[in-house]
């Protein structure tokens, strides 16, 4: 996966980004990868339609406000974070994992990264179709 080529400010900070009601707030303090649409049923169900998220260090990720954070267990290895109060989707996490996974539509301004793949496209929704343009998977990546 490619990262973002965004330039880092004199504190390393590469992006800032939170909620829509400004109860969340994080910052991304290293590299962040280019970002996955995954279309299973249950990103569907939780985001009511596709999602896509990008991937940083957890050592890189800093949350800067947290009162409306809420962390929701998916599995038994997987995590879900939410915004309380709004409902903005933010966060998905491999429990014990290394790494974050952050919806790029809640970053702050431009993001540097693009879409790299599609990935569970054999359960995608009858309403709309894959993009052609972006490389597909019918499960995970490859």
């Amino acid at each position: 996966m490619a990262h973002s080529d965004q330039h880092s400010d004199q504190h390393g900070l590469q992006h800032t980004g939170g909620c829509h009601c400004g109860e969340v707030r994080y910052e991304v303090r290293g590299p962040l990868q280019d970002a996955y649409m995954c279309h299973c049923n249950l990103c569907r169900k939780l985001h009511g339609h596709v999602s896509v998220y990008a991937t940083t260090g957890k050592d890189d990720f800093h949350l800067v406000k947290d009162e409306g954070l809420r962390w929701y267990r998916l599995s038994k290895k997987t995590d879900r974070g939410f915004c309380k109060e709004c409902g903005s989707a933010l966060f998905w996490r491999t429990i014990r994992s290394k790494q974050v996974s952050i919806t790029p539509g809640t970053l702050d301004g431009p993001s540097g990264i693009t879409t790299c793949a599609q990935i569970f496209c054999a359960d995608k929704g009858d309403y709309y179709p894959v993009d052609p343009a972006i490389p597909a998977y019918d499960r995970d990546e490859p």
